[in-house]
């Protein structure tokens, strides 16, 4: 499984921008040969001037070793330009082309997907640190590659001072990346069960940072609360750090101890060949100058596999979001025409991994021209309901009939374009209100007749009055944005619904955020719109759902009653029951 994560990563690093991971590679490679040069070069220059000193060496010889002591200095500035350029510019490629991967799988995914914590987690996760990790496998295997050129290059002028030096230099590297490897496997499982923890904390300060929430938050005065929150999830994290940090501290300490005594045997080694007159005073300073080369390029080296490894544990946490079912909502074949009735035929939905049935043997059936309303109380399934009939759920029992036809066989995103919906929890996005209102049609987005038009429907004319009308940027997440109320805002999700030429309107509490008058005039209009199409309609109030041609009461996932309000009340059921509790709160 790791091989074939390494493989892939490679792959998408290439293929993100072949020509400047080539240019990355060569110049990478090409550099690693530069030290042990600059190493020989010094080594000839200092014995040059030793000799000069006796008059064996002539001015101009040491001018010419200085050049070409300049001249690696050049190249390698050089190639490490065009290695920082082509790094950047491949990083770049590679962040955006695996961002756009995950957005895609995102897009793809289950809409039940998004209410499942561990999939979030998932998805979080692998967005977090898309820039990094996946081209810190690619550079550190070119870095891999390069302090091996180095090492060996390196070592074998080493080995000529001496059978032991090179070994005692060597195995003095090991204890200090022995210690940076163990504990940087360490901290990376700490941040990792800490993820679910890190989102909460995160919220809590969304929540004391929210322009929406602020009013409630000062006037029940509960930011003391979620501030006492936040810091009882960053002690909990702190004392995790403290404890990783005292025995990473530690462990530090000792190797470094280590590694001075065995740096030290290897000079004793060197200082008594040259006492002895065995080495000359360049091999001397291919010595200074090759143990510290000679560590740096041990631990790059092992530091680089743990490092590719601990970059591949965040690659198999991406590949396994990437690997997630995910549901193509073009699959099946073209639905074409408007729809003309619906049929819920013994309908039941359960959640993934859940036994309990949300909806269990719902049958009804409504025609164009017709309005269903469905009431209950919360949980009862009503939203699971619309869910079902515009393809974001699929049936785990029972069936969905459009028109006659399995609905199961037509792709949902065609069926969904004959749909159009405003949910309770309807979206407010942070652009125009041109886009607020045309995202329901994106292939109209210019379309700017149109959108004053499904505004002017939703009685939206607020919008008016706005600095730039249809263009005026909407929230304050952006400079300039202009905020809106709740039920303006809902205005503009009504204005969407309209905007898409659908032939089945689904209403999920449209006048929740809508004061009296607005409320009569909504829903005069939805009136109007039921003699043409399908219209669903959930609500509370039951001066909405009064008009309805049929009413279905739900009572956990079960219909219990259905028909018009006048045989409801009659009936003495449920329905009847509520809806005496909402008219004695008016008449009282």
């Amino acid at each position: 499984m790791r091989t074939r994560d390494f493989l892939e990563t490679l792959r998408l690093a290439w293929s993100a921008s072949p020509r400047h991971a080539s240019q990355f590679v060569a110049a990478n490679l090409s550099s690693s040969f530069l030290p042990a040069a600059n190493l020989y070069v010094s080594k000839l220059l200092l014995d040059g001037v030793a000799a000069a000193t006796q008059g064996r060496e002539t001015y101009e010889q040491l001018l010419g070793l200085l050049a070409v002591q300049v001249g690696l200095v050049i190249a390698g500035s050089l190639l490490n330009t065009i290695s920082s350029a082509a790094q950047q510019l491949l990083g770049d490629s590679l962040q955006h082309s695996i961002s756009r991967h995950i957005l895609q799988k995102a897009s793809g995914l289950p809409v039940d997907a998004f209410e499942n914590a561990e999939t979030y987690d998932s998805l979080q996760q692998a967005y977090r640190e898309v820039g990094t990790r996946p081209l810190g496998v690619a550079t550190q295997l070119v870095s891999l590659a390069g302090a091996v050129v180095t090492l060996a290059s390196v070592g074998a002028l080493m080995a000529r001072l001496g059978w032991a030096v090179l070994p005692l230099v060597l195995l003095a590297s090991l204890p200090g990346v022995w210690v940076s490897n163990k504990y940087g496997i360490e901290n990376y499982r700490m941040l990792r069960r800490q993820t679910h923890d890190s989102r909460v904390q995160n919220y809590l300060g969304s929540i004391l940072t929210s322009d929406q929430l602020v009013k409630e938050v000062r006037l029940f005065g509960f930011e003391p609360y979620l501030l006492t929150r936040w810091r009882e999830y960053y002690v909990g994290f702190r004392r995790q750090l403290e404890g990783l940090i005292r025995a990473r501290s530690g462990w530090s300490l000792l190797a470094a101890l280590v590694s001075a005594l065995l740096v030290g045997a290897a000079s004793a080694l060197i200082l008594r060949r040259a006492a002895a007159g065995e080495i000359t005073v360049g091999d001397f300073s291919v010595f200074v100058l090759g143990v510290a080369t000679v560590q740096a390029q041990v631990t790059s080296l092992l530091t680089g596999v743990t490092g590719v490894y601990q970059n591949l544990l965040y690659m198999r946490n991406l590949y396994e979001f990437l690997e997630l079912p995910a549901r193509d909502l073009d699959a099946g074949d073209e639905w074409r025409g408007s729809i003309e009735s619906i049929e819920f035929r013994d309908v039941s939905f359960a959640y993934p991994f859940t036994k309990r049935d949300v909806l269990r043997g719902v049958t009804f059936t409504v025609r164009r021209g017709e309005s269903l309303a469905l009431v209950g109380e919360n949980g009862a399934g009503k939203t699971t309901i619309v869910k079902l009939l515009t393809r974001l759920f699929e049936p785990t029992g029972g069936t969905i009939l459009l028109n006659g036809q399995d609905a199961s066989k037509f792709s949902p995103r065609s069926v969904q374009r004959e749909m159009s919906i405003i949910f309770q929890d309807f979206g407010q996005y942070q652009m125009s209100v041109r886009e607020n209102v045309g995202v329901a049609d994106t292939t109209r987005l210019q379309d700017h007749f149109g959108v004053e038009r499904a505004v002017e429907r939703a009685g939206a004319e607020f919008v008016e009055e706005l600095p730039e009308r249809e263009e005026t940027m909407l929230g304050r997440l952006f400079t300039g944005g202009r905020q809106l109320s709740g039920g303006q805002w809902q205005r503009l999700a009504l204005a969407r619904l309209y905007f898409r030429d659908a032939s089945v309107l689904v209403f999920d509490e449209p006048t929740a955020a809508l004061d009296a008058r607005a409320e009569f005039e909504t829903m005069e209009a939805l009136r109007r719109q039921a003699g043409e199409r399908i219209t669903i309609l959930i609500s509370h109030r039951f001066s909405t759902v009064r008009p309805a041609s049929r009413i279905i009461v739900l009572d956990g996932g079960v219909i219990t009653e259905q028909g018009a309000h006048d045989d409801l009340v009659r009936l003495g059921g449920k329905y009847a029951a509520l809806y005496e509790l909402q008219a004695k709160g008016y008449a009282s």
